[in-house]
């Protein structure tokens, strides 16, 4: 009898033992789940808060959970995304909004004194400000197409493609091709033209006397070069140029205008496909851009 009473009373005991600790393990919990909704709220108020001032803003890191803290990073990164597209939607509105004056202008001073217009003049001026906004329609429109999701894509020749747009172009400085065939990228084509053209655009715009394109590969990775003998990209601004809407001081040696979108745009092309993009010094002492995009499949012989 001693033993069974031994024996019942330490299981009674190990069942107090269990609940009490079982008991400790919610009240831990709760508090736990208390102080991670009470964080959730003031981020979710701090989130409001910042959507309401329509202004710039971020969520203070606190000594949260690791996963409430990576909660916060996410929201910020997107908070900092929100912001860019923001002031990019500004810049763009402000772009617009000069070449719509000027035509504004050119019919308002035409309809003062119709008698004594040059209407040759008026419709010049007229068509120069619609080509202002038609460019910049162009471009927010390929933004918008290399920001789409995943589109079929095609394995194409990336000399073949470059040795094709180079000859259909008109270019006042005559542009060297230097090729290796058969690299092979899969990509959207469109989209490589849209680069190319942007990259060569560009360096007509600066170049003195030289414009030289080159495809060849580097390890895994298709490499397009394009470089002028033109002022070249100051240190300080070769990351800046693939911002949106960026105009360095460099002015154009042929009395060229662009909307400042082209390096933006081959920037967001390149991202979409996996590549790198970057300036450099060229050899000529002008710019070099080199874009970079994997390779589909092994390269043939060069030529």
């Amino acid at each position: 009898m001693g033993l069974d009473r031994a024996s019942s009373w330490g299981s009674g005991l190990w069942k107090r033992l269990r609940n009490r600790v079982g008991l400790l393990a919610a009240m831990v919990a709760g508090r736990i789940t208390v102080r991670l909704l009470r964080r959730v709220g003031s981020i979710s108020g701090d989130l409001a808060k910042i959507n309401i001032s329509d202004k710039y803003g971020q969520i203070v890191q606190q000594r949260d959970l690791a996963q409430i803290a990576q909660l916060v990073e996410n929201i910020n990164v997107s908070l900092d995304m929100l912001d860019r597209e923001r002031r990019f939607a500004s810049t763009i509105a402000h772009e617009i909004r000069s070449p719509l004056a000027g035509i504004r202008v050119v019919a308002e001073e035409a309809l003062a004194d119709p008698d004594r217009v040059d209407y040759s003049a008026v419709f010049e001026g007229v068509l120069r400000g619609v080509d202002r906004v038609e460019a910049l329609a162009t471009d927010l429109l390929l933004i918008a197409r290399s920001r789409a999701a995943e589109i079929e894509r095609e394995q194409i020749d990336l000399c073949e493609l470059v040795r094709r747009e180079v000859a259909a172009r008109t270019d006042l400085i005559p542009v060297e091709v230097i090729c290796t065939f058969g690299v092979l990228v899969k990509v959207m084509p469109t989209q490589i033209c849209e680069i190319v053209t942007n990259l060569l655009d560009n360096a007509q715009r600066y170049a003195r006397h030289q414009v030289q394109v080159q495809v060849d590969r580097s390890d895994r990775m298709a490499r397009l070069t394009v470089c002028d003998d033109g002022p070249g990209v100051p240190e300080k601004d070769r990351k800046r140029v693939f911002d949106r809407l960026c105009r360095l001081k460099t002015i154009s040696r042929h009395g060229s205008t662009s909307t400042g979108l082209g390096l933006a745009i081959t920037w967001e092309i390149v991202r979409a496909h996996h590549g790198t993009v970057w300036v450099e010094p060229a050899p000529s002492g002008g710019a070099r851009f080199i874009v970079q995009l994997p390779l589909a499949s092994p390269s043939g012989p060069e030529t």
